[in-house]
């Protein structure tokens, strides 16, 4: 069994990343031309056309079963809640919590929650769709058990890992539009530094 690492400082490292975020969309945003086509309102600093989120859908992780024969499932349902804005036409930042359910492996379960931080970028088709796609770092906090006879390194981790994204929206009004997304984030566990996707439908609201 590999020996896992566990991050020493993964607060400093969320704090640098955020902090490098600040720069670039401040930075951004001062040299950008105003667009009379978004909305001065956000709940994130230094952006533009603000928005919050809602999403429910299913996880899979990418763990380890152990020998052939016992219980394994590897999804669950999945929820986010989100919060965004633009300063740029086309580049955004995103921030969202993260529950991934729980996955059960080796007669115990495993967990995961996160806080996540990424960068977006959007093309508008037409007036009502547009796709989106989003890259960053994910804060993740996991709990795993399992019998000891197994060999399973059960407890609990934390550490920052990256993730990515894809999706669309489709806007019902200015200010309401329907979200399908799929994403992946890469979590630590006790026993494995491994990935769990996540595919929501959602609704959100712009300012």
């Amino acid at each position: 069994m590999r020996h896992v690492r566990r991050s020493t400082s993964p607060w400093l490292i969320a704090a640098i990343s955020g902090a490098l975020f600040g720069v670039v969309c401040g930075m951004a945003r001062a040299q950008a031309p105003a667009d009379a086509s978004m909305s001065s309102r956000s709940v994130l600093p230094f952006t533009q056309s603000g928005y919050i989120g809602l999403s429910g859908g299913r996880s899979q992780y990418d763990l380890a079963t152990g020998p052939a024969g016992l219980a394994y499932d590897d999804t669950d349902t999945a929820w986010k809640l989100s919060a965004g804005g633009y300063f740029h036409r086309n580049v955004g930042v995103e921030v969202s919590y993260l529950d991934f359910g729980r996955a059960y492996r080796l007669d115990g379960r495993t967990k995961a929650q996160g806080i996540n931080l990424s960068l977006v970028g959007r093309a508008p088709i037409g007036e009502r769709l547009e796709l989106f796609a989003k890259a960053g770092t994910t804060y993740s906090r996991t709990s795993t058990s399992a019998q000891p006879v197994y060999g399973l390194r059960a407890g609990k981790n934390s550490g920052m890992g990256l993730s990515y994204g894809i999706g669309a929206s489709w806007g019902f009004t200015p200010n309401i539009a329907a979200v399908l997304e799929w994403e992946r984030h890469r979590l630590r566990f006790s026993d494995d530094t491994a990935p769990a996707d996540m595919a929501t439908v959602g609704v959100r609201y712009k300012f």
